[in-house]
C-alpha cells in the first residue's frame, strides 16, 4: 500500500513539471514521457529528484522559448540575454540599495551644487525604476523572439545593443561611474551580456536558422 502511495505522490510530482511543457507538446507526448519516467525513477522513489526536475524545466524553457530546433550559437545568444535581463533586474536593486551612497557622492563631489546634485540622483533613480523594468521585457520579449527564428528579434537584439553601448558610454564619460560605481558595474555586466549574445547571433552557424522558409518558423510558433 505504501508503495502504491509513493508511485502516485511520484507520478504526481512528474505530471506539474510535464505541465510547464507547451500545451501542444502535452498533448502529444505528455503520457509517453510520464510512463518512461517512472518506469526508470528508482524503486522507492517517491518524489522527483533535483537533477531531473531542472532537466524537465529546462526542456521546457527551450521549448517555450523555441530552442528546440535552434543551434548552439542561438541557443547561447538567448541564454545570455536572459542573463542581460536578470542582470538588469540587478541594476535596479543595486540602484535602490545604493541611493543613500549616490546622493553623498554626488555632494561630496559637486559641494557648490548640493541641491542640484541630489535632484539629479532623484531624478536617475526615478528614470531607473521606470526604465529597467522595461528593458528586462524587452530583452526578455527579444530573446523569445530570436529563440524562434524571427528577423525583425534579431534586428531589434542589435538596435539595443547598440543603444545600451551608447547610454553607458555616455554615463561614464557624464562621470555616473564616480557616483554610482556598484550600478555602473552591473550595467556593465547587462552590456556585455548583450554585446556578446549579438556577436552569437551574427556568427555564421546561425544564420540559416534565421532563413527556414515561413512555415518552418510558424510550425515552432505553435509548439
Amino acid at each position: 500500500m505504501s508503495e502504491m502511495t509513493g508511485l502516485s505522490e511520484l507520478e504526481r510530482g512528474y505530471r506539474r513539471l510535464v505541465a510547464f511543457f507547451p500545451r501542444s507538446f502535452r498533448a502529444e507526448n505528455s503520457e509517453e514521457i510520464i510512463a518512461v519516467l517512472l518506469a526508470t525513477a528508482p524503486e522507492g522513489q517517491r518524489r522527483p529528484g533535483l537533477a531531473e526536475s531542472f532537466d524537465l524545466l529546462a526542456g521546457a524553457f527551450r521549448m517555450h522559448m523555441g530552442l528546440s530546433r535552434a543551434p548552439r550559437s542561438v541557443v547561447t545568444a538567448v541564454r545570455l540575454m536572459c542573463l542581460g535581463a536578470v542582470a538588469e533586474l540587478a541594476v535596479l536593486v543595486t540602484v535602490l540599495v545604493t541611493e543613500g551612497s549616490m546622493r553623498a557622492q554626488a555632494v561630496a563631489r559637486y559641494p557648490h551644487y548640493a541641491a542640484v546634485a541630489v535632484r539629479a540622483v532623484n531624478g536617475d533613480v526615478t528614470r531607473d525604476t521606470v526604465i529597467v523594468p522595461l528593458l528586462v521585457l524587452a530583452w526578455l520579449l527579444v530573446a523569445w523572439g530570436n529563440g524562434r527564428g524571427s528577423q525583425l528579434a534579431r534586428v531589434a537584439a542589435i538596435v539595443l545593443a547598440a543603444l545600451y553601448t551608447l547610454v553607458l558610454a555616455t554615463e561614464l564619460a557624464e562621470g555616473v561611474a564616480l557616483v554610482a560605481p556598484a550600478a555602473v558595474i552591473v550595467s556593465g555586466l547587462s552590456w556585455a551580456s548583450g554585446v556578446v549574445a549579438v556577436a552569437f547571433l551574427l556568427a555564421p552557424r546561425s544564420w540559416p536558422y534565421y532563413e527556414r522558409p515561413a512555415r518552418d518558423r510558424a510550425q515552432d510558433a505553435l509548439v
